[in-house]
C-alpha cells in the first residue's frame, strides 16, 4: 500500500518539476546569458537539491512502475511476494539515488 502511495506521489512530484524543465529549456536554448543563468542555477545548492529530487522522484517511479507492470501481468501477486518486491524497489531506489547524490556533488 505505501509503495503504491509513494508511486503517486513521485508522479505528482515529476508533473510538478515540468514548469522547470520548460524553463530550463528555453534558458539552454536562449542567447548565452540565459544558458549562463541556467548553468549558474544547476549548479547552487538550491538547483543540485532539485536535480537530486527530480532524479530520485523519477528513480523510484520507474523502478515501482516496472515492479506494477510485473504485478499487472500476473508476476508475484501473492501478499508475501508484493511485500518482498516492494521493499526490493525501495533498496534499489535508495542505492540509486545515494549514487545520483554522489554524482551531483
Amino acid at each position: 500500500m505505501l509503495a503504491s502511495v509513494a508511486h503517486r506521489a513521485s508522479g505528482i512530484m515529476l508533473v510538478l518539476f515540468v514548469p522547470l524543465y520548460l524553463w530550463l529549456l528555453h534558458g539552454m536554448t536562449g542567447s548565452p546569458e540565459d544558458f549562463a543563468d541556467a548553468q549558474g542555477l544547476l549548479h547552487s545548492p538550491p538547483g543540485r537539491i532539485a536535480l537530486w529530487l527530480v532524479g530520485a522522484s523519477l528513480i523510484y517511479h520507474f523502478c515501482n512502475g516496472i515492479r506494477f507492470l510485473c504485478l499487472d501481468a500476473g508476476w508475484g501477486e501473492s501478499r508475501a511476494m508484493m511485500r518482498l518486491t516492494a521493499r526490493i524497489v525501495v533498496g534499489i531506489g535508495f542505492a540509486a539515488v545515494a549514487v545520483l547524490g554522489i554524482m551531483l556533488w
